[in-house]
């Protein structure tokens, strides 16, 4: 309750106040012939508090999804912007002012300042989305990777088991124990790029399920037909390493 309170004063009390209070000390020093120069000023002061607590409210309310990194930088860009149009303001108004009859100048490069500053902080923003949309889709190839990883682990296991069981031996001149480790340490080096295009995500879902049902298969089996099996639980394995290979050839183009 209390935090709700706090933020309603720094996000809506406060802005007010500096604004109201803002607007009361230009008209207490007030000219006696109030020039054009003076409004101008008073809406431009006023606009760049806008902009400072605008940025404020961003900051601390932001469900946008855009990253801290870019809120920092964004807050430099304001902080810059709001600066030089500070700057710009008194140079014009207590030297420049005094060689000029209109102010088109001033108005000019205050409207310069503020376009280029909107351009650079939407190109900004735009590079941060995309920035974000791509760390997502890695995070999320990442979490899908973890899966199969997962999944063809507990596959080997449960075929190692099978194969102990019915006395079937595989010798190779790598550690594995069996035809499965071969592919589990395949499926282990994918990297999570890979899975960015859906056909390989689809393909290697289909290796898994193929895995399974060979499994299943040799479950099943007697003795005297569990070699058979694991002869083509070897050609899936050749055939389903090659296919891996595949995979990795076409993310790096």
């Amino acid at each position: 309750m209390f935090n709700k309170k706090f933020i309603i004063i720094t996000n809506v009390v406060l802005p007010i106040v500096v604004i109201a209070t803002t607007i009361t000390l230009f008209f207490m020093f007030q000219p006696i012939e109030t020039p054009s120069l003076f409004y101008i000023n008073l809406g431009y002061i006023v606009f760049l508090e806008a902009i400072f607590f605008g940025y404020l409210n961003i900051l601390y309310g932001k469900k946008n999804g855009l990253s801290m990194p870019f809120f920092a930088i964004f807050g430099v860009y304001c902080l810059y912007y709001i600066i030089l149009g500070v700057v710009w303001m008194l140079v014009y108004s207590l030297v420049l002012n005094n060689f000029t009859d209109t102010h088109k100048l001033y108005i000019a490069v205050l409207m310069s300042l503020t376009l280029l500053w909107i351009i650079i902080s939407i190109i900004t923003a735009r590079t941060a989305s995309n920035y974000n949309e791509k760390i997502e889709t890695l995070i999320e190839s990442g979490q899908s990777m973890n899966f199969y990883m997962q999944k063809i682990t507990f596959y080997a296991s449960q075929y190692e088991k099978l194969c102990i069981e019915k006395g079937l031996k595989y010798s190779t001149n790598s550690s594995n124990r069996t035809e499965l480790d071969r592919l589990k340490g395949k499926i282990n080096f994918i990297t999570p790029n890979v899975l960015k295009n859906e056909t390989v995500a689809v393909q290697l879902g289909a290796l898994l399920s193929k895995c399974e049902y060979m499994i299943e298969e040799m479950e099943l089996a007697s003795n005297e037909y569990a070699e058979i099996i694991q002869k083509k639980m070897q050609r899936f394995v050749d055939n389903a390493v090659a296919e891996i290979d595949m995979f990795k050839n076409l993310a790096r183009r």
